[in-house]
């Protein structure tokens, strides 16, 4: 339940009693006895409170409620837009109230792909967002999530839960799939990255993640280059994929954290797929990752993912 406009998501019958509230209920003042963990980030039990300079203030509360409050300081000349106050209201703010329920969210992009759900992590600019869409436009697979998606806690198997239906891609991105920028709204009104929100090629269901693979871009000269990662290093890159993992550790005993997350380790295939970063020769560059697919596709589950290449 909402009392903010959220055409990102969507809409969802009404319900007496909702799983989260979004309240507006006017100016929010310092949290009591708030411990200031990070720069513009106030902590009080189970409260959690961001500041986001010049867009707005958020409140996180037992992983039940978000309150926002737009009523920050600002320059005179900065107009803030709607898109700008959601785009860290389905941030930063609701994946802190996910870590405060004690889910995995998981900064990822991912696609049903002929051998189920494949998702891919990366720093920011690793491409995720691209190599998803690029999948989708060119094989024409459903795409699940891109930024955020989650895993609940304690299930019996790893079911990826899909973020907004919205796709978030650069401009030369765009360009490169020939699609155009009219009429797109943009991640924040002075970036030039945009949204193709309710997108048609989305799915809007669960569906048990099978792989996970985090992208690096390849040295001028290298070849791309697939690679299945075990023990701890799929466990590192599984950490690294957390959608603010900093914040996850405030709200989840650490024991508990790193249990979920071996455990998902476990159940899923990790890999490190390096590519030149050409968007003029993306079939090529992902040759070795399109083999790896179409071989998981026929493979028995013991067999899915043996090979090391």
């Amino acid at each position: 339940m909402s009392e903010l406009e959220l055409p990102e998501l969507t809409p969802a019958p009404p319900c007496a009693e909702p799983d989260i509230e979004i309240l507006t209920p006017g100016q929010l003042g310092p949290l009591d006895d708030a411990v200031e963990d990070w720069p513009c980030l106030e902590l009080d039990g189970e409260r959690c409170q961001i500041l986001v300079q010049g867009i707005g203030r958020y409140r996180i509360e037992q992983g039940r409620r978000i309150l926002v409050d737009r009523r920050v300081p600002r320059e005179p000349e900065h107009q803030v837009v709607s898109g700008d106050v959601r785009l860290y209201l389905l941030g930063a703010a609701l994946g802190i109230l996910l870590h405060q329920r004690q889910c995995l969210p998981l900064h990822v992009s991912a696609v049903h792909t002929p051998a189920g759900v494949w998702a891919f992590t990366g720093d920011s600019g690793a491409g995720k967002s691209t190599l998803a869409a690029w999948l989708h436009q060119q094989h024409g697979w459903p795409l699940v999530s891109d930024d955020v998606a989650v895993i609940e806690p304690d299930a019996p198997e790893p079911i990826l839960h899909p973020g907004p239906p919205r796709l978030k891609l650069w401009q030369d991105a765009l360009a490169a799939m020939a699609i155009d920028t009219s009429g797109l709204v943009r991640d924040l009104t002075r970036a030039d990255k945009y949204h193709l929100n309710a997108h048609a090629g989305f799915r809007d269901e669960a569906g048990p993640l099978k792989v996970l693979v985090e992208l690096e871009r390849a040295e001028p000269g290298e070849v791309s280059s697939l690679t299945l990662l075990k023990g701890v290093d799929a466990f590192r890159v599984l950490l690294r994929a957390l959608y603010r993992a900093e914040l996850g550790r405030l709200f989840n005993p650490p024991a508990r954290l790193l249990a979920t997350v071996s455990a998902l380790a476990s159940q899923i295939q990790v890999y490190r797929f390096r590519r030149p970063w050409s968007l003029e020769r993306m079939d090529a560059s992902l040759a070795p990752l399109m083999q790896e697919i179409e071989a998981s596709r026929f493979a028995s589950p013991d067999e899915a993912g043996l090979n090391e290449r």
